[in-house]
């Protein structure tokens, strides 16, 4: 990759991954909402599939407006897209659990913990184990996570996933009509 197309592959990644990580806010939004209102939660997972497909029309918007690239190139550019929509993320999720949140997600896994098919499920897993303890022990090491510990983990797993995502999101990117003369031939 050339100087000049590496810029501007990052420019338009951090563009596009702006839009994205706006996408996952409001799909994180609607996760919460979704503790207290299950139905809402469902929102959150198609907002989330929905981002996926979004990155790769932008990859191919970019390929057919812009400049031609390759699968590697537009790999690149969805590991990219998703490196910033995930920084954003973050910066959202830490401002949402430092000051909104309140411990609401903490008090909902508790409960959801609690509950006696969660118990039936955890001994089934953990055959000679007290559940009871178990689950009294996670649920204070829970109520004690901060919330940039918190926001970390999201991290992590965010940068994760956009990592494995980005495979098919450069597959949706690149392969598709060949309509323009940008692009090369494979």
């Amino acid at each position: 990759m050339e100087q000049t197309n590496y810029t501007q592959l990052r420019a338009y990644a951090a563009q596009y991954g702006t839009i994205v990580g706006l996408m996952w806010i409001v799909s994180f939004a609607f996760f919460i909402a979704g503790l207290t209102q299950p139905l809402v939660g469902n929102a959150s997972l198609l907002i989330g599939m929905v981002s996926v497909a979004i990155a790769g029309y932008l990859i191919r918007k970019f390929r057919h407006d812009v400049a031609a690239i390759r699968f590697r190139q537009a790999w690149w550019m969805s590991t990219q897209i998703f490196m910033y929509a995930s920084l954003l993320m973050a910066i959202a999720q830490f401002i949402y659990f430092r000051f909104i949140d309140d411990g609401l997600l903490i008090r909902t896994y508790t409960e959801v913990m609690q509950q006696p098919e969660a118990a039936a499920m955890m001994q089934s897993m953990m055959p000679g184990e007290d559940v009871t303890a178990v689950v009294a022990d996670v649920t204070a090491q829970l109520q004690q996570i901060t919330p940039i510990q918190l926001t970390f983990e999201f991290l992590v797993y965010n940068l994760l996933l956009g990592f494995i995502l980005s495979i098919p999101t450069a597959w949706i990117g690149i392969f598709g009509r060949k309509s323009d003369a940008n692009t090369l031939k494979r």
